[in-house]
């Protein structure tokens, strides 16, 4: 496959060496072997069998049970806010970017989880988690912090696996961000507290 130049990297100017070094130190130097196999896993749980077919399907299930309404609402809300993000990304700001994955920019980066087209920013992955997590966090705000952290977690795993520049993850985070917080509000009403019957009233005697 044809390597694309760094020059057709379509980033503020003398921002990309900072970016390539980042990149250089998380993908290359900062890494540990237990990681190497617990990265790729975080970043693509899909492709893990007892995760995509037994974790995420009976912990879906016991929530939707628990949750009922309140759970498929947030569910169906979550999942338009993801959907919207991942087509913005790849239809609209990658084309618009045109900057390419590390892979392709000849500066030796490790691979270690299957990557999609050539271009890179911004992360769909980071992207579309923080477009999640920003409705979680709305839904169920005693709990949001630890929606943010697995984004984050997402995130980095995507420079680890050296699939993005640091820069990559950090605007498509905030750009998931800005497209589900603003949308979260407007269909769930600032959440309820937390979980189903948050927002009950008690009855006056």
């Amino acid at each position: 496959m044809r390597r694309l130049r760094e020059e057709e990297m379509n980033i503020p100017w003398g921002f990309g060496s900072f970016d390539r070094v980042a990149f250089g130190l998380i993908n290359g130097v900062w890494t540990h072997p237990a990681l190497d196999k617990v990265m790729p896993m975080v970043t693509d749980p899909h492709r893990v069998p007892w995760l995509a077919y037994g974790v995420a399907p009976l912990a879906l299930g016991w929530w939707l049970y628990k949750g009922r309404k309140h759970a498929l609402r947030v569910l169906v809300v979550a999942a338009i806010a993801v959907g919207v993000s991942d087509m913005l990304a790849y239809r609209v700001i990658k084309p618009w970017a045109g900057r390419p994955r590390p892979e392709y920019a000849g500066i030796g980066a490790i691979v270690r989880a299957p990557v999609g087209g050539k271009l890179g920013f911004p992360s769909n992955h980071a992207m579309n988690a923080a477009a999640a997590a920003s409705v979680m966090a709305v839904a169920y705000p005693s709990a949001g912090f630890v929606f943010w952290i697995l984004a984050g977690l997402v995130a980095y795993s995507r420079v680890y696996v050296g699939a993005h520049y640091p820069f990559d993850v950090l605007a498509g985070m905030a750009f998931g961000a800005i497209l589900g917080i603003p949308w979260a509000m407007l269909m769930l009403g600032g959440g309820a507290g937390g979980g189903s019957g948050g927002g009950k009233k008690k009855k006056k005697r």
